[in-house]
């Protein structure tokens, strides 16, 4: 038994498949409840091996990242650190984990901040 094949013209074809976003073009950190703070690789070339400060909204919904040497916290090369005090905090204001933040550069404020997403 042989198929029927039909011939449709390509502009018949109407819904495009986007590619997918690729996985490090965003930024991010992400807060596991056993406290490892994990920048991915974007954010992690940027601020791996520095001294940075660490802020939070009082929601805890964002957050910013930006290097100084006051009150310091300093992540390996590679963008990751054991914080525990972190995990109360944010339990504290209903953020699940492992908990991911896109994080973005803001010229006017010299730092990264990021948005918690579920």
């Amino acid at each position: 038994m042989t198929t029927q094949r039909t011939q449709i013209p390509v502009d018949s074809f109407k819904i495009i498949v986007e590619p997918p976003q690729e996985r490090f073009s965003t930024a991010c950190v992400t807060i596991h409840e056993d406290g490892k703070f994990i920048m991915n690789g974007k954010l992690s070339r940027l601020l791996g091996g520095s001294a940075v400060q660490i802020r939070f909204t009082e929601t805890c919904r964002n957050m910013c990242v930006f290097e100084t040497d006051r009150e310091a916290i300093r992540f390996s090369k590679r963008g990751a650190r054991t914080i525990p005090d972190l995990i109360p905090l944010l339990k504290n204001k209903g953020i699940v984990f492992p908990a991911k933040y896109e994080f973005w550069y803001s010229e006017s404020t010299g730092s990264w901040q990021g948005e918690y997403v579920l």
